[in-house]
C-alpha cells in the first residue's frame, strides 16, 4: 500500500513546490514594466524572447512605432504599425498550474514556429535559460523566436485557467 501512495504523493509535493516558486513573486519581473500607456499611443512596448548562437534563450524589449492613419473612416484616426503577414489565428486554454512540474524539472522547450503570443486571461510565467522569469497578464505581448535548436523556455500557468492567443 505504501508502494501505491508514493507516486502521487511525490507528484503533489512537486506540484507544490513549482507552484510556490512560481507565485514568488519576489524574483519575477512583470512583462508591462514599462506600460505602453507611459509611452503614448504612438509606441507599443512589448518583449521579445530569442535564442542566441549557444542555444540559449533570452529576454529583450522591442518598441513598435506607430502612425496615425485613417483607419475605419468616419472613426477618428488611429495609430497603425506597419503589418505582418500572419498565416494563423488560434487561442489556446491552459489549466491552472500548467507547466509547474516542468519547472521543478528544468524541463525547456522551444516555440514549435515563430509566433506572437498575447495574453487574454490568466496569469502565466516565462523562465528563459538564463534564468529570468517574467509574469505575463491580460493584454502581455511576447514576440516568440525561440525555435530548435534552441533549448527554449518554461512556461507555468497560475492558480486560475489562462487564455492565449497565438498569431503566427
Amino acid at each position: 500500500m505504501k508502494s501505491k501512495l508514493r507516486g502521487p504523493a511525490i507528484r503533489s509535493a512537486v506540484v507544490a513546490l513549482a507552484i510556490g516558486v512560481f507565485s514568488s513573486g519576489a524574483s519575477a519581473e512583470d512583462i508591462g514594466k514599462t506600460a505602453s500607456s507611459q509611452i503614448g499611443p504612438s509606441r507599443l512596448a512589448y518583449a521579445r524572447l530569442y535564442c542566441t548562437p549557444d542555444h540559449e534563450s533570452h529576454f529583450a524589449e522591442l518598441t513598435a512605432d506607430l502612425a496615425k492613419q485613417n483607419f475605419a473612416p468616419p472613426a477618428a484616426p488611429i495609430y497603425i504599425g506597419p503589418s505582418q503577414p500572419a498565416s494563423s489565428v488560434f487561442f489556446a486554454g491552459f489549466e491552472a498550474h500548467w507547466g509547474a512540474p516542468d519547472l521543478v524539472n528544468h524541463l525547456y522547450h522551444p516555440t514549435p514556429a515563430v509566433q506572437l503570443l498575447t495574453v487574454v486571461e490568466g496569469v502565466f510565467s516565462i523562465t528563459t535559460t538564463d534564468g529570468e522569469l517574467r509574469q505575463l497578464h491580460p493584454g502581455d505581448v511576447v514576440h516568440l523566436e525561440d525555435v530548435a535548436p534552441c533549448k527554449g523556455h518554461i512556461t507555468v500557468v497560475g492558480d486560475t485557467t489562462g487564455f492565449l492567443v497565438f498569431a503566427r
